[in-house]
């Protein structure tokens, strides 16, 4: 009776030993899965937190870039216009006729006028050959006009290198991210404009050039017409 009592006891006790072994690894794989889904959790903070973050920082840099900063008209002055009057080729020819017009290449052209020696009516009592006269007066209000634009952009340059300087020093004024960007638009339309300066003057060389050339068209026209008289 006794020999079966002690078996009894040491089956309970290995199978007690047994259970406790399995509710210790039990505990364990729960503390590791505790432990997983606190570094979830907190995982997902700081994904959360970064999302606010990049969230505010492009709240912030969209603020920067909208709105109004004002370098697109700061201190604007127009170097580069001719005036309404100066609109077209056209248009300067019969100004330089008339020695005068509006606009700054007009009044130019009216400074420049009284120590321009031409004079159609007087060429015309000399030379009665139309195509003379009209290559004269051509030839005439080209250089007058083309002078006066040359005059007129020389007196101009000083003034927009200094106008370029002062822009260049507004750039450590920006304050923020729009208005660097706009302040840099701004410095580079005005060099743009100052470039389309440069075009405008060498399409009127090219212009006197081709007024030049047409001298010998007249000259190899004039004789054509000589000798075939002459038949």
């Amino acid at each position: 009776m006794k020999k079966l009592c002690w078996i009894f006891m040491y089956y309970l006790l290995i199978n007690n030993v047994g259970y406790a072994d399995k509710l210790g690894t039990i505990s364990n794989n729960l503390a590791y899965l505790v432990s997983i889904q606190t570094n979830i959790q907190s995982l997902q903070s700081h994904i959360l937190d970064s999302q606010l973050n990049i969230q505010a920082i492009m709240k912030q840099v969209n603020s920067n870039m909208t709105g109004n900063s004002g370098w697109g008209t700061y201190q604007f002055h127009d170097y580069q216009s001719y005036g309404s009057s100066a609109q077209d080729w056209s248009n300067v020819l019969s100004m330089a006729e008339k020695g005068q017009g509006s606009g700054s290449l007009g009044q130019m052209i009216g400074n420049l006028a009284n120590q321009f020696q031409s004079d159609s009516k007087v060429f015309n009592t000399g030379i009665t050959d139309v195509d003379a006269q009209r290559y004269y007066a051509l030839k005439s209000q080209t250089v007058l006009a083309t002078r006066a634009a040359s005059q007129l952009d020389y007196n101009k340059i000083q003034d927009q290198i200094v106008y370029q300087q002062m822009l260049q020093q507004q750039i450590e004024k920006t304050k923020d991210i729009k208005a660097a960007i706009d302040l840099a638009n701004r410095i580079h339309v005005e060099a743009n404009l100052i470039n389309l300066e440069i075009l405008r003057q060498a399409s009127l060389t090219n212009q006197q050039q081709a007024v030049n050339e047409q001298a010998t068209i007249n000259s190899a026209l004039s004789n054509a017409r000589f000798l075939t008289r002459s038949r």
